[in-house]
């Protein structure tokens, strides 16, 4: 069974302005589009029966639609060894209280994650020998896009590959408008 994850797809045209950052930097690995999405919540590996049953309790979500918007650029990481590099979400209060929701749906089957919540887009890993980040983060600090309104959560499966991993929604949850 593949790694599941709880996200939130991303645009064509915020997809777009974010593939346009692209540059060569060395030791980056940038992500394609099929790749870019917004990560509520890593689940991992589950059985079938346990996935159709997270499935299941994910019917039960009841969340708001609401409009999320890219805001500048940072990384994951020490500046010495970066490992994500990624672009911001400005993170509304529905934002935050769906991925309550989500946490508590999902308790059964994912142990809490001790981990904040950083809303984020990754645009690129950093491998071994990554270069310098600084100027890239200069440059496109002020990024902004337009606002776009989300109106689902998506249950997405993770199949890694030599060329990055590949992601494939299995399901998807509607807000409420």
């Amino acid at each position: 069974m593949p790694r599941l994850f709880l996200g939130l797809e991303v645009p064509e045209s915020q997809c777009q302005q974010l593939l346009s950052l692209s540059e060569p930097i060395a030791g980056l690995r940038w992500q394609c589009r099929a790749q870019l999405h917004l990560t509520m919540r890593f689940i991992g590996q589950l059985s079938e029966a346990q996935a159709a049953e997270l499935s299941l309790a994910l019917t039960a979500l009841r969340a708001p639609l609401f409009e999320l918007q890219l805001r500048g650029v940072g990384y994951f990481g020490s500046p010495q060894r970066p490992n994500i590099l990624w672009a911001g979400v400005v993170a509304p209060a529905p934002l935050q209280a769906l991925r309550e929701q989500v946490d508590e749906l999902i308790a059964p089957w994912c142990a809490a994650d001790p981990q904040r919540f950083v809303p984020h887009v990754t645009l690129a890993r950093c491998g071994p020998g990554c270069g310098p980040l600084q100027g890239f983060l200069q440059r496109h600090r002020g990024l902004m896009s337009a606002p776009w309104r989300v109106t689902e959560l998506c249950l997405f499966a993770s199949d890694p590959g030599p060329g990055g991993s590949r992601y494939s929604v299995l399901a998807r949850y509607p807000l409420e408008g």
